[in-house]
């Protein structure tokens, strides 16, 4: 039996044919890196993401939303723990506890922001300071996502290499002896997150911000003392400051 021209073909068979052609060309993603080319069809994958609304709203499908209350515990950490988070609302503290009871508070992970990306921070505890507001994420699940879209990874790397930074900035501040220099470098810290002007809301208390830059509460309460007096810092309501930021580097550089 010889083979039809197209066009002796019927309609309805020619119809048939080019739907089947069409389901078998779709065209492929951008910027795809699923080892399998067919993994992109799959509806939970993000190899087509293309922008920054396109990946948040992915995100936020594959997240679980958590609400948590003022000093819960997030998690304990630890070496079996998969999550990581990202801050709606709302401040976390990162803390390692020492055998004797004393703690360090090694990272505030501000409105923004992700922590237990690594697992160096999986194994700390996570407990809110603010009532917060978190999407939840399974790491691996994360890590292979961004594995799978570029874009994706790419903004996963640059939280990666901003945390990287701001723990730098973190031993930067724990260097300096001066007890109201670390202080002002906190509230300069501060101020770059949740600063509007020259206010800032300091949602955290004495304590926190005395085992964040490892000094005695007492100390803390001294250094804020220092900067009300040299009028480097004013109470305009709870928890709220006024800071005069040139002045805060001006002590910072050790010209105060």
């Amino acid at each position: 039996m010889g083979i039809w021209p197209f066009s002796a073909i019927p309609l309805s068979r020619a119809v048939a044919m080019s739907l089947q052609l069409n389901s078998t060309a779709l065209a492929e993603p951008v910027g795809c890196l699923c080892r399998d080319p067919k993994a992109w069809r799959l509806e939970d994958l993000p190899c087509t993401l293309e922008t920054e609304e396109q990946t948040r709203s992915f995100l936020g499908r594959q997240a679980g939303r958590r609400a948590v209350g003022p000093n819960e515990v997030i998690f304990q950490g630890g070496p079996t723990e998969s999550r990581c988070f990202r801050v709606l609302e709302g401040v976390v503290r990162l803390v390692t506890f020492f055998p004797d009871g004393t703690r360090q508070i090694v990272r505030f992970a501000f409105p923004g922001a992700y922590f237990g990306l690594t697992h160096a921070e999986r194994v700390l505890t996570a407990e809110a300071v603010t009532p917060v507001v978190l999407l939840e994420f399974d790491a691996g699940k994360l890590q292979g996502l961004g594995e799978c879209n570029p874009l994706l990874g790419r903004q996963l790397a640059n939280v990666l290499r901003a945390g990287a930074s701001e723990a730098l900035d973190h031993v930067g501040l724990l260097g300096r002896k001066d007890a109201r220099r670390r202080l002002a470098l906190f509230l300069r810290f501060l101020h770059q997150n949740l600063g509007l002007g020259d206010i800032v809301t300091v949602p955290m208390s004495r304590s926190d911000i005395a085992d964040f830059v490892s000094l005695k509460i007492e100390t803390v309460s001294r250094a804020f003392g220092y900067l009300r007096r040299r009028h480097l810092i004013e109470d305009v309501g709870r928890g709220v400051l006024r800071l005069d930021l040139a002045g805060l580097d001006r002590l910072i550089e050790g010209e105060g």
